[in-house]
């Protein structure tokens, strides 16, 4: 009797999409241990990763083994993310999400090198100094936006057929491998969703910030499109993962929604938003969230 192969624990849809990665791309330096213990992911997928090239003798890469967990909705320290968005995102009609974020730089002193640290973070005013160590910034985020116009509605719906993909930066970065692949991170997603919305005549702008993940935040990058004088926030590749994921309803959310009420604009340009005398440093991004009654009707 012919035997029956057995069905991979890895999504298919998954494994066609990190295929588009190149090797060069992967550092294969996450050991077995740590890819079970900080991915939450069970022997059978690693060897299922292992069979199909997404793994060495030395280890896994950082980044095909966070893909696969946020697929396959493996709980970790890596993957809490995507359910505080989905449940910030369903913040009431008519209220506005208060966050305030700590900006907390780490040192980026080489090992063995003398001299204090000397942190400034980049807030939406502006640089400033951190004597105590950090800073701190409020925000004050609708939970409702204007819709969009016909034709930025129709670049949204084109953008959320993109595959939401966390990518090492050598790809990530590249707005034309989003072009040749299909797939996309935050920043080369984000660069080409706004120079797409250019060439067709939208006033579109690149948005540097903070996700709202509460208690701790992560940097991210989207675009914002004008809409009747008000630059509305639109992600519509973190939409379609959240809805490939189910953690949005689709009877209540599309890709043409704005995402404005879990983004916190920092900048309009991508860069370091930390500095240690001068080179750029890590920040963490300590959030505590809140949610009132939108009483002003305040759009910035």
């Amino acid at each position: 009797m012919r035997g029956t192969a057995l069905q991979s624990p890895v999504p298919d849809d998954t494994l066609r999409a990190l295929r588009l990665v190149p090797d060069v791309a992967r550092g294969f330096d996450v050991p077995w241990d740590s890819a079970e213990r900080d991915y939450g992911l069970g022997p059978d997928v690693l060897r299922a990763m292992l069979a199909e090239g997404l793994g060495r003798p030395s280890g896994f890469d950082h980044f095909d083994l966070l893909n696969v967990a946020l697929d396959l909705g493996a709980r970790s320290l890596w993957t809490f993310g995507p359910a505080s968005w989905a449940k910030g995102l369903r913040a009431p009609a008519g209220t506005v999400v208060r966050a305030e974020i700590e900006f907390v730089p780490e040192c980026a002193h080489e090992p063995g090198e003398d001299g204090e640290c000397d942190f400034r973070v980049r807030l939406p005013t502006g640089w400033a100094a951190c004597p105590g160590g950090s800073a701190v910034a409020r925000f004050e985020l609708p939970a409702s936006w204007p819709p969009p116009q016909p034709a930025a509605a129709e670049l949204l719906e084109e953008f959320g057929q993109v595959r939401f993909v966390r990518l090492p930066m050598t790809v990530g970065l590249d707005p034309d491998f989003t072009g040749r692949t299909g797939i996309a991170d935050c920043t080369g997603g984000s660069l080409r969703l706004v120079r797409e919305g250019r060439r067709r005549g939208l006033t579109v702008r690149l948005a540097q910030g903070v996700i709202l993940s509460p208690p701790f935040s992560v940097l991210h990058y989207w675009a914002e499109i004008e809409t009747d004088g008000v630059w509305v926030p639109y992600d519509p590749l973190i939409v379609g993962a959240m809805l490939r994921w189910g953690l949005l309803d689709p009877a209540g959310w599309d890709v043409r929604r704005s995402t404005g009420a879990i983004l916190a604009r920092i900048s309009g340009e991508m860069g370091p938003v930390g500095l240690d005398a001068g080179r750029p440093a890590g920040v963490s991004f300590a959030t505590a969230v809140t949610t009132r009654p939108d009483r002003e009707d305040e759009r910035s």
